[in-house]
């Protein structure tokens, strides 16, 4: 396609069907011939690669992709497995975040939102397709329609043991693309909401260099930051449908130049303390702590290794714990709106508050089990301002 043009290495050969030329222009695009086509990330480069080999071995070779062709983001809209648990694909994939210090994997969420995969709570929940996209370190996407609605055919979470799956939503309904020979259509699904958060992850990659002397992004930053921008949609807080929002590039963009965020590493038992200063007349302060979570034993009954806690306390002794979701396989339950509490499941914990006032905020991260460390982590916030909220319905 004339939009990919020097911009596009194939290690496969010819791409079957128009799903890859879809999800390659929405990523990359360059709307040569219909502007609307135009994808996330227009300056980007691709290497394209077969999903898997001869033996079904899927996504192999990050490392090198990593270090010989200056591969950041990987980017698949295929399928592995229904609720598969903690696969060897899924431990793959969660340790080659942690080995490549700017990597990240994104993946669909799934077309299977009305299924019942078993995790017991009857259809429309636990239904993510793939061990792979149920990973710790990994972005798995759930597709939104254009005006903040999810799409009924979305998977939804929980991921096997409880975690918050999917990450992050994003526009994969009627989503305008190029296909081949030289044209383009409309396409919906998880398949096209996932290389829209791949594409706009590579502009916030660069966002990132041209803040900060051309220095890379860690790719677990990169998440946190995506996921505490994003426009929180459904309950309030992070949920099982959307994760924690619709993603909200210019959002992300001005945590990143503002430089709203702070990386340390912390031991077993140790407690840091950092402090954030925030001014007034503010809609709401997002809080979170993330950090890339060592790979798991493949099948494990729980993914998370090293567990991390935090508390954040405001200027006047107030104190506001994250927001927990209950995974129990009960429809209602897992329906229900996030709680204060203590966080035992994920490695992403997010803080929000309405209305903050102004002064100074500490951020107590505590150590509470790190037997494989020092485990490096990550605070992000976001100051959303108060704003008028439009929808442009194009497609």
């Amino acid at each position: 396609h004339i939009d990919y043009t020097g911009r596009l290495t194939s290690y496969a050969g010819a791409s079957g069907g128009n799903h890859g030329d879809h999800v390659a222009g929405t990523v990359f695009g360059a709307g040569n011939l219909d502007p609307r086509g135009r994808g996330m990330s227009p300056g980007a480069e691709i290497a394209y690669f077969s999903y898997s080999n001869s033996n079904g071995i899927y996504l192999q070779g990050a490392d090198t992709m990593y270090s010989n062709m200056g591969v950041r983001i990987t980017q698949s809209s295929y399928s592995n497995g229904n609720n598969a648990g903690y696969t060897s694909l899924c431990r793959e994939m969660d340790k080659d975040i942690r080995q490549n210090r700017a990597l990240m994997h994104v993946f669909s969420a799934g077309n299977s939102g009305t299924s019942n995969f078993g995790y017991g709570a009857g259809a429309g929940w636990g239904n993510i397709t793939g061990g792979h996209k149920q990973g710790k370190n990994v972005i798995a996407t759930a597709n939104m329609t254009w005006d903040d609605q999810l799409a009924n055919s979305s998977s939804r979470g929980p991921a096997y043991d409880g975690r918050i799956k999917p990450d992050v939503g994003a526009v994969g309904t009627d989503v305008y693309s190029s296909v081949q020979p030289q044209g383009y259509a409309s396409f919906t699904g998880t398949s096209m909401a996932c290389p829209g958060v791949s594409g706009t992850l590579a502009s916030l990659y660069q966002a990132y260099k041209d803040n900060n002397s051309q220095a890379e992004p860690d790719g677990g930053l990169m998440k946190a930051i995506l996921m505490n921008s994003a426009e929180d949609v459904g309950n309030a807080g992070p949920d099982f449908k959307h994760g924690y929002g619709r993603i909200n590039a210019l959002r992300a963009v001005e945590a990143i130049q503002d430089h709203q965020h702070y990386t340390d590493s912390i031991i077993q038992g140790a407690t840091d303390t950092i402090q954030i200063p925030i001014g007034s007349n503010l809609a709401e302060l997002r809080v979170m702590v993330y950090w890339t979570d060592p790979e798991a034993n493949v099948l494990a009954s729980r993914a998370l290794i090293n567990n991390l806690d935090f508390t954040l306390y405001g200027p006047s002794s107030s104190s506001w714990k994250p927001w927990v979701l209950d995974p129990t396989p009960n429809a209602t339950l897992l329906n229900a709106p996030a709680v204060r509490t203590t966080d035992t499941l994920n490695n992403a914990e997010q803080v929000t508050i309405t209305n903050p006032v102004s002064g100074d905020y500490n951020v107590v991260i505590t150590g509470t089990s790190i037997p494989t460390g020092p485990q490096k982590y990550y605070v992000v916030y976001t100051l959303v301002e108060n704003e008028i909220k439009v929808t442009h319905p194009i497609g």
